[in-house]
């Protein structure tokens, strides 16, 4: 059989010029955000589904590629619905794995927690032209952080975005 040259639709190869860039702009906020006092962090791409599905509704759950069971978990013959066949999806933002990300280290945490996160999400939706079904995102957040207020980091950003000379 003949490999399939072409990405799956929504999905793009990335050459090694638009690597220099991304990595740049990446190199870029770690050191704005860093000099900043946050922490870079990183969390799965692979969630709970039900961490997924709780409490988003509507659209979001639309986003989610789900995962199948495996091995002895999946029985097939015994499925009623979606959840007897599902126990994990991917990520489709930073903010939920973030939130999940805090929950469980809390306690060895140093606060105020300021984290930066850059990852690849997925969402499962029919991507419009000029969007797709993977990218990467950036998602800065505080944690009982009370003095650094929103004028602090909108400066922080304009610093990050005076840097980059687009």
């Amino acid at each position: 059989m003949a490999l399939t040259k072409k990405p799956v639709n929504g999905m793009k190869d990335i050459l090694p010029r638009e690597m220099q860039i991304r990595d740049y702009v990446m190199s870029l906020m770690k050191e704005t955000y860093g000099r900043y006092g946050f922490s870079l962090v990183e969390t799965p791409c692979v969630e709970h589904i039900e961490n997924l599905l709780s409490k988003q509704g509507g659209e979001n759950e639309k986003l989610i590629f789900k995962i199948l069971k495996r091995g002895e978990k999946l029985k097939l013959d015994e499925a009623e619905k979606e959840a007897d066949l599902v126990d994990m999806g991917l990520r489709y933002d930073l903010t939920l794995p973030l939130s999940r990300y805090y929950a469980n280290n809390v306690n060895n945490l140093v606060m105020p927690f300021k984290a930066l996160q850059m990852g690849a999400v997925w969402r499962a939706d029919r991507p419009q032209k000029g969007r797709f079904r993977q990218f990467v995102q950036c998602d800065i957040d505080f944690r009982r952080c009370y003095v650094f207020s929103r004028s602090r980091a909108y400066f922080c950003y304009n610093y990050f975005i005076g840097k980059t000379g687009f």
